[in-house]
């Protein structure tokens, strides 16, 4: 008797161990898949030509027009931006770098010396959907495009 009560307790303990076990692995789960969305998460890059003769003011402003102009895209602008440089080129929208957040993120860098515009979108949502940066990335080129050719 005393050995099944030792062998019933030994199997308790196990189980005990093994749901505290996956509990854990559930939580650590959710930390790594966020980590990874962050990651590896929808985003799209995109590079394109600039007038040499736009300033770097210029280019900030027409990406100012086009996100504002879009009411999809007009949140990326409402909580500010993080970097605004206009001498080393760069414009980073809030929580650009912050990982783990929903919504549209923007980083944009100007390089005057090879008159380009280097974009950068993040897009995801809840459970890392993705929210159509492609779209929106393709939206975003053309209508700083058609501003800067004005």
């Amino acid at each position: 008797m005393v050995r099944k009560c030792k062998a019933l307790a030994n199997v308790k303990a196990k189980a005990g161990r093994a749901a505290a076990l996956a509990v854990a692995g559930l939580l650590s789960g959710c930390s790594v898949s966020s980590g990874l969305c962050d990651a590896f998460g929808p985003s799209k890059h995109a590079s394109m030509a600039i007038p040499q003769d736009a300033s770097v003011e210029e280019v900030f402003a027409c990406i100012d027009q086009e996100i504002t102009a879009g009411a999809d895209r007009s949140s990326l602008v409402e909580r500010g931006y993080a970097v605004r440089d206009p001498e080393a080129g760069m414009l980073e929208t809030e929580h650009y770098s912050t990982p783990n957040v929903s919504g549209f993120r923007l980083r944009a860098e100007v390089s005057k010396k090879a008159s380009r515009l280097d974009l950068s979108l993040r897009g995801a949502g809840a459970y890392c959907t993705d929210l159509g940066v492609d779209h929106e990335m393709s939206k975003l080129k053309s209508g700083v495009s058609r501003c800067l050719q004005r």
